[in-house]
């Protein structure tokens, strides 16, 4: 994500515990915190799994069909024909140009429904309660692959070649190891001096770090900015939205506090149970407000 110095403020507000009579969250804002997931997740999950199988072609493919369909995919760099796209690619609508700029993101993502994923959810959704949002419940869970890619209008076949190359990338390479959580941790004065950061280290294969350089060099137009993909972020303000909200160093603690009780748990911990997906998407709806989250389109999804 592109980091922003927030404006300064005149004072700033602690984060307060919700009470009857502390301003708690109104029900639209609850049920939008609740939505915020699926906001996400436009297409049904795995749509890039396979190619589509008639009832006459129920073979696996060999190898070197799967080459081939690498082959016909890089064609695409050099082609406007969509035929020469991998099948599950060919219907989603990001191929069609539309009015207006683009803003999009590739995300290193945890599964949905898994330990990881869930207990991130549940940190959300009992932190928000306890003392109202932070810029994290904006976003689903995720670890950021790229900042955002800022795209011109019509900027069609330019997301065409990023997911194409994506798909060509991630699918020739075999038994990749997924990401491991290490440890929630706090980072002090992040963003800015007097408020503070919590997140989920992460360990993550460089082999995600290499894919997003490949794809930086071959569609160098779009300026991709590779991140570290060594955390999830749980709580923190002023980073992109400015508000008068601080997480103070008391806070931090019990943030902290309340995550590992939450995700302090065998199952996740344990990489067999939490598969992780890699997810390119177009920023559709950019919230100015806390407590209102992003909504993203999903261009393609991979997974690990």
């Amino acid at each position: 994500m592109t980091i922003s110095t927030a404006p300064s403020l005149p004072t700033a507000v602690r984060l307060q515990p919700h009470s009857p009579i502390c301003d708690p969250p109104s029900t639209l804002q609850a049920s939008r915190l609740q939505l915020r997931t699926a906001n996400a997740f436009t297409l049904p999950l795995g749509q890039l799994l396979s190619e589509p199988q008639s009832s006459h072609d129920d073979a696996p493919k060999c190898t070197s069909c799967k080459n081939e369909d690498a082959d016909n995919a890089m064609q695409l760099m050099l082609s406007a024909d969509r035929a020469w796209m991998p099948a599950p690619l060919r219907t989603i609508p990001f191929w069609r140009s539309v009015r207006g700029p683009h803003k999009c993101i590739v995300y290193l993502e945890p599964r949905r429904g898994s330990p990881l994923y869930t207990g991130i959810e549940e940190f959300f959704r009992a932190s928000c309660a306890l003392w109202g949002p932070t810029e994290a419940h904006m976003y689903h869970p995720h670890s950021s692959m790229t900042g955002f890619i800022d795209l011109p209008t019509d900027a069609g076949a330019v997301i065409a070649r990023i997911a194409c190359h994506l798909h060509v990338l991630i699918s020739s390479r075999s038994h990749m190891v997924a990401p491991g959580v290490r440890a929630v941790t706090a980072v002090a004065d992040y963003p800015h001096p007097g408020t503070h950061k919590i997140d989920v280290a992460l360990d993550t294969p460089l082999v995600f770090r290499n894919i997003v350089d490949e794809i930086s060099r071959l569609v160098p137009e779009a300026r991709i900015r590779p991140k570290r993909m060594g955390h999830i972020s749980l709580a923190y303000c002023n980073k992109h939205v400015a508000s008068s909200t601080v997480v103070t160093s008391e806070q931090a603690e019990k943030l902290g506090a309340l995550a590992r009780s939450l995700l302090y748990m065998p199952d996740v911990f344990d990489p067999a149970q939490n598969p992780w997906d890699i997810a390119f998407y177009e920023l559709s709806f950019k919230s100015p407000v806390l407590g209102t989250p992003h909504r993203f389109t999903q261009i393609a999804r991979w997974q690990l």
